[in-house]
C-alpha cells in the first residue's frame, strides 16, 4: 500500500510508525459513529499524541488531496464521523489536557478531553462547565464544539457556542491559527469562531478551546411531575417558562422511555400516557423553596398524577437517571436506532408531543420521546430492526414525518446533534420551505473558501457533489 500511497510513509515519519494503523481491525473500529446505517472504512487511522503534529499531518493530506476526518470518541448519532471517502481518520482522543484559570474565569481544554472531564476539573475549584450533552462521559470537547452540542442545562445556559471564547484551529492546508480571543468580549473581525463551531469538521480542525465556566450553585431542588396526558405535560412545560421560572433544567421523558428505565434499572416510576416533566431549580438556599413551590403549583394546576420533590442526592440522581435511560431506550430494546433531534417554538411543545404520538401510532413503531423541553428541543428516538426491511422502512418514514412536523410547526430538524449524513435531505427541505436556499449557496461558497480541495470531512452537511440546489 505504501508504494501506491507515498503519503502513508510521510505520515509515519511525522507521528511515528506506531501511530499509523493500517490493519483491518482498526479500520473496522473507525468506520462509523454511533449509527449503524452509515459506515465506510478509512484507508488509515492516525493516532495523534501532540497538538503540534496535527498541522503536519494535514499538510500531507492537502499535498496529496487525501480526505481527512477528525474524530474524538465517535459518539455522533448522525454519521458525522464516517469517513465517507475513505482517506485518513485523525484520532484526537489523546489530546486531553485541561487547565483551569480561576482568575480569568476560563478553562483551557484540548479537544480529546471529555465534556465531563472538563466539568469535573472546574468543580474542583468551585465552578462548573454548563453544557452537558447526554453523552458527556464520552463526548469530547472537539466533538461537542463541532456539533454545537447542548444538553439538559440548555434551558438556562444554552449550547457550546455560548461558552467558547477562542479555539485553536488547523486549516485545510495545515495552517495553524486561532479564532476568537480568551476574553469575555471581543469584536475584532468577523465571527469565524461562531462559524466553525457547529461546522462538523468541514471547515477546519479544532485542536484546543478556551471556555467559560460558572460558579457552582449553592443548592439544587429537583422536581418530577408525572402526567396522565401529553397536553397536561406540555402545558406544564410551557407555563413554567412563560410564568418567569428560570429552571436549571426542564426535561421531558415519555411513557415509553419511563417503561424502559423501569425495566433496565428496576425502578417503579409511574409510566403514564403523559410522561414525566423533570425540573431543577437552583440558587441560594434562602428563597429557593419559594421557586420550587411555584413549579409544584404549576404541576398541580395541570393535573399532575404524582409529584416528587427531591433534595437528597440519591433520589435526585435516580430521577435524573430515569431521564438518561429514557433517551437510550431504543438502544436497549432494538438493534437499530434512528436519532431524533427537533426543536420547535416553546408555544408548540404540546403540538409536537401530540404529533409525534400520532406518528408513532400511524407507523406502529417504537418511539421514545425525551428532550430538553425547556428550550423546545425534543429527541423522538426510534428503535427498529434494520434486518427487518418492512419494519425499518416504517421507521424511516416515521423519522421523516417527525422532521416534517418540526418544520411545519416553525421549528428545525436539528437542535444539537447536527446534520452529518442522516439529515442532509431534510436540511435542504427546511431551507426550501423557509426560502433559505441562498443560505445553502453561501454554505457551499464558504466551504470552498475554507477547503478548496474538499478534503475536510467531505460529503457531509449536504455539501457533497450529489447535493444540488
Amino acid at each position: 500500500m505504501e508504494a501506491q500511497n507515498p503519503w502513508i510513509s510521510e505520515l509515519r515519519s511525522i507521528v511515528g510508525p506506531e501511530n499509523v494503523f493500517l490493519d483491518e481491525a482498526s479500520k473496522y473500529l473507525f468506520q462509523q459513529g454511533a449509527v449503524d446505517a452509515f459506515k465506510r472504512k478509512p484507508e488509515v487511522v492516525v493516532h495523534i499524541t501532540k497538538r503540534e503534529l496535527v498541522p503536519e499531518v494535514v499538510k500531507v493530506a492537502y499535498k496529496y488531496g487525501v480526505p481527512i476526518v477528525p474524530r474524538g470518541s465517535g459518539s455522533s448519532v448522525t454519521g458525522a464521523v464516517v469517513p465517507a471517502r475513505g482517506g485518513i481518520v485523525l484520532d484526537l482522543r489523546a489530546l486531553n489536557q485541561i487547565k483551569v484559570d480561576v482568575d480569568n474565569g476560563i478553562v483551557e481544554a484540548e479537544v480529546g478531553a471529555t465534556v465531563l472531564d472538563v466539568d469535573t476539573e472546574c468543580r474542583k475549584h468551585g465552578f462548573f462547565f454548563p453544557p452537558d450533552p447526554a453523552s458527556s462521559r464520552v463526548a469530547t470537547i472537539g466533538g461537542a464544539l463541532a456539533e454545537n452540542s447542548g444538553g439538559m442545562r440548555g434551558a438556562r445556559y444554552g449550547v457550546m457556542r455560548d461558552w467558547v471564547l477562542k479555539v485553536e484551529v488547523v486549516l485545510s492546508d495545515g495552517t495553524l491559527t486561532y479564532f476568537g480571543e480568551s476574553t469575555y468580549k471581543n469584536r475584532a473581525g468577523y465571527d469565524l469562531l461562531g462559524l466553525v463551531v457547529g461546522s462538523e469538521g468541514t471547515l477546519a480542525i479544532i485542536t484546543k478551546a478556551w471556555l467559560k465556566m460558572m460558579p457552582l450553585p449553592e443548592k439544587i431542588v429537583r422536581i418530577a411531575g408525572f402526567f396522565n396526558t401529553l397536553d397536561d405535560a406540555g402545558e406544564t412545560i410551557f407555563r413554567i417558562r412563560r410564568e418567569g421560572v428560570n429552571p436549571l433544567i426542564l426535561e421531558f421523558a415519555d411513557k415509553q422511555g419511563i417503561e424502559a428505565a423501569n425495566k433496565v434499572r428496576g425502578y417503579n416510576y409511574p409510566a403514564l400516557d403523559g410522561g414525566m416533566v423533570l425540573v431543577d431549580v437552583d440558587g441560594h438556599a434562602e428563597g429557593l423553596e419559594k421557586v420550587a413551590e411555584r413549579v409544584v403549583k404549576i404541576m398541580n394546576e395541570n393535573h399532575a398524577a404524582q409529584i416528587i420533590k427531591a433534595e437528597d442526592p440519591q433520589k435526585m440522581n435516580e430521577l435524573l437517571d430515569v431521564r438518561a435511560v429514557a433517551f437510550t431506550a431504543p438502544g436497549h430494546l432494538y438493534p437499530g436506532f434512528i436519532d431524533g433531534d427537533i426543536a420547535v417554538p416553546l408555544s408548540k411543545i404540546k403540538d409536537a408531543l401530540r404529533g409525534v404520538d400520532e406518528i408513532r401510532k400511524k407507523y406502529n413503531v417504537f418511539i421514545a420521546t425525551v428532550g430538553h423541553a425547556g428550550d423546545g428541543n425534543l429527541h423522538p428516538n426510534i428503535g427498529a430492526d434494520m434486518n427487518n426491511k418492512e419494519e425499518w422502512e416504517r421507521a424511516e418514514k416515521a423519522a421523516r414525518e417527525i422532521n416534517e412536523l418540526a418544520i411545519k410547526l416553525g421549528g428545525t430538524i436539528t437542535a444539537e446533534h447536527g446534520i452529518g449524513k442522516l439529515k442532509e435531505d431534510m436540511l435542504l427541505e427546511q431551507f426550501r420551505v423557509r426560502n433559505q436556499m441562498p443560505v445553502y449557496r453561501l454554505m457551499k461558497e464558504i466551504k470552498n473558501i475554507f477547503d478548496p480541495k474538499n478534503i475536510l470531512n467531505p460529503d457531509k452537511y449536504a455539501l457533497g457533489e450529489e447535493w444540488n440546489e
